[in-house]
């Protein structure tokens, strides 16, 4: 299975403080829910805003993201370190180049580091992602890595820095936002002109003041959409938000 990644970029803000607890297990079982749901939905890019000021908690994000990104057989090569303690807790990703068994299957992709491709195999390269071309002599063929989703890429910026690294079409998920399904054609449009960033607000909110400050500096073109209109509970949590946003944005624009 090759699944190829989107025709623009679709990209996710999230702030480090939607992790109230800071718990390692906590962190771990709640980030393996978000970055399975940002890989399901194939998004582009995630970026993490640091709103707590809290360096361990963003050497623990960015440890538990190399670790889930990284195929099986490659996770052996981490050195296992205090952040990594709950890993078994992480769900697979099971993204096209994370094989499910250790045996050559041609059409398969895999990445391979100093030579290591989860199996014996015959390939061109050692630091690269081949095709296996061929079960039987087990051989493969070095293939462009862009051509395929590998899951988000992701980094963690200082929330001074927000403004600067948004740029277009910017979707904010809010209650008082429009029904998205009544403007799909025109979030369509904008999507194909140049990708899209959705912000899912801090739990404390001021989002909307947030955004506001940096379409002030920038020339951005925000949105504000309800995603889910008529709610029934008090509150949405942001990884909740998150997957009925990325849901309702994937139908609208594929």
């Amino acid at each position: 299975m090759i699944s190829f990644p989107r025709r623009k970029p679709l990209n996710v803000v999230l702030f480090l403080s939607i992790f109230d607890k800071k718990d390692l297990r906590y962190v771990t079982e709640k980030f393996s829910f978000i970055i399975r749901i940002l890989s399901i939905f194939r998004v582009s890019n995630v970026t993490w805003v640091n709103d707590i000021g809290i360096e361990s908690l963003t050497r623990l994000i960015h440890s538990l993201y190399e670790y889930s990104i990284l195929p099986p057989y490659l996770k052996k090569e981490l050195s296992m370190r205090r952040e990594l303690k709950y890993v078994g807790l992480l769900s697979p990703l099971n993204l096209p180049s994370h094989p499910r068994k250790a045996e050559p299957i041609e059409g398969e992709l895999r990445f391979g580091s100093k030579g290591n491709f989860g199996l014996e195999i015959t390939s061109p390269c050692r630091d690269c992602e081949i095709m296996m071309v061929d079960s039987i002599k087990k051989q493969g063929i070095k293939y462009p890595s862009y051509v395929q989703y590998s899951g988000p890429t992701q980094k963690i910026i200082d929330k001074e820095d927000l403004c600067p690294s948004l740029s277009g079409f910017v979707i904010v998920g809010s209650r008082n936002g429009e029904n998205p399904m009544e403007c799909l054609h025109q979030i369509r449009r904008k999507y194909d002109n140049g990708g899209t960033t959705l912000i899912i607000g801090p739990p404390k909110g001021k989002i909307i003041r947030i955004v506001n400050d940096c379409s002030n500096k920038n020339d951005l073109d925000v949105n504000y959409y309800n995603f889910v209109p008529k709610q029934g509970v008090r509150d949405v949590r942001a990884e909740e938000a998150l997957a009925i946003s990325l849901s309702v944005l994937n139908v609208i624009i594929n």
